[in-house]
């Protein structure tokens, strides 16, 4: 009975000791930087029209209406992956496409970005 326990104790304690001593000897979780959450349009790649980036939902959920009620539909407001969310609409098939909307955005008041889509 007791090389049983000894074989149990080892299966739930042997875990719980040794990954947490490895996570830590990796170092703290790295978390992505803002800048990295920002990719530069590659030619040839989707891109996506970004209106602006939010520390709050609702001011991107704002500018997100204001965007859509404009003409710009298809417009969302999307985590960014580092902590902020984003007015954007993603995907447009090519640069030359994106920067014409950028084009007519700008007429319109807004000042999108164009960054390499997500998926691309």
């Amino acid at each position: 009975m007791t090389r049983r326990l000894a074989l149990v104790v080892a299966i739930v304690v042997v875990p719980l000791t040794v990954y947490p001593l490895v996570t830590i000897a990796g170092g703290s979780p790295r978390f992505p930087d803002r800048s990295e959450c920002i990719h530069g349009v590659v030619n040839g790649d989707p891109v996506d029209i970004v209106y602006g980036r939010f520390e709050s939902p609702a001011d991107a959920e704002d500018l997100r209406d204001r965007v859509v009620d404009t003409g710009f539909t298809g417009t969302e407001v999307l985590p960014d992956g580092c902590g902020r969310f984003k007015v954007v609409y993603e995907n447009v098939p090519s640069l030359d496409v994106a920067q014409q909307v950028q084009e007519e955005a700008r007429k319109a008041g807004f000042e999108p970005t164009l960054e390499r889509a997500a998926a691309g």
